[in-house]
Order: structure tokens, then sequence, then C-alpha cells
């Protein structure tokens, strides 16, 4: 118990370094006037990554057999499950690991954050662009973790389950 509730304590401490760290990004990449919109643009980005990951995982995860759902599964404790965990587990940190790439493409200082703000040209498209992605992901999770938690829609292949065509047969 005292373990579980260490877990979730430590993990507030990256997670303010966090915070910190984006908004010093943020009030860099923000001009004179449209701090707000900035600040919301990417607080959301920022915010929308646990949903979205959690609506790819609910999907990914389906597809895994024997299925992570099943507590028997847990309960049996074969070597095919054992295997099953381990494979979630590799994809988990293997996301996680390639989300660190994308690090590569923040400046590495003030300096250079500035010049990219001054020299790299303006388009409306961007802002076009990044506004439907961030929609669309939106959307995305929204639709998918709204699904699991129905159970009329928990069982469609979209959300993440096995399929409803054994549960529509014994209704009718």
């Amino acid at each position: 118990q005292y373990f579980y509730l260490g877990e979730t304590f430590l993990m507030e401490i990256p997670d303010g370094i966090n915070f910190v760290v984006s908004t010093f990004v943020i009030v860099e990449m923000a001009d004179s006037g449209n701090e707000g919109l900035v600040y919301g643009l990417l607080t959301t980005t920022h915010n929308l990554g646990s949903p979205v990951g959690r609506a790819i995982s609910n999907q990914l995860y389906s597809a895994f057999t024997p299925s992570l759902d099943d507590s028997s599964n847990y309960i049996a404790d074969s070597p095919a499950f054992r295997s099953t965990v381990s494979s979630s587990f590799i994809l988990s940190y293997g996301f996680a690991l390639a989300a660190q790439l994308t690090l590569l493409l923040l400046p590495s200082q003030k300096k250079e954050t500035q010049r990219r703000k001054h020299m790299w040209p303006r388009r409306s498209r961007y802002a076009i662009i990044s506004l439907v992605l961030v929609g669309a992901a939106l959307v995305y999770s929204l639709t998918v973790n709204l699904m699991t938690m129905f159970p009329e829609t928990m069982c469609l292949r979209f959300a993440g389950g096995s399929g409803c065509e054994d549960d529509d047969s014994e209704d009718r």
C-alpha cells in the first residue's frame, strides 16, 4: 500500500519539472498579444497526450492474445500470458522511448528559439494544420475513451473490445 502511494507521490516531482520547463518554452514561443492563445494551444496539446495514449493502447492491446482484459488470465498466470504481458510492457516502453526522439526538435537554448521564431517562415496553413491535428486528436480520444465506458459500445473493436458479434446473438 505504501509503495503504491509513494509511486504516485514520486511521479509528481518529474511532472512538476515538466510543467516548469514547458512553461518556459511557452514564454519564449509567444509573441506579445497572443500569449493566451499560445499557452492554450500548447497546454491543450500537452494535456491530450494521456487520453490519446490511452485510446491507442486500448486499441493495440486488444489485439494481444491471451487477452489482457480477462482477469482469469492473470489468475492462471500461464507462460503464454506472461509473454503477452512482457510484450505489452516492451510496446509501452518502446513508444515512450520513441517519444523521446521529439526532444531533438526542441531548440537547444533561448537564442536558438528566438532565431527560429524570427527566421522561420510564417504561414497561416501551419496554424490550420496545427488546429486540425489537435482537434482530430481531441475528437479521437474522446470517442474511443467514451466508448469504453458504456456496455453497449465497449465491446466494439474500435474501442478496444473483442467485437460485439456474440453479444448481439444472445439478445435475440
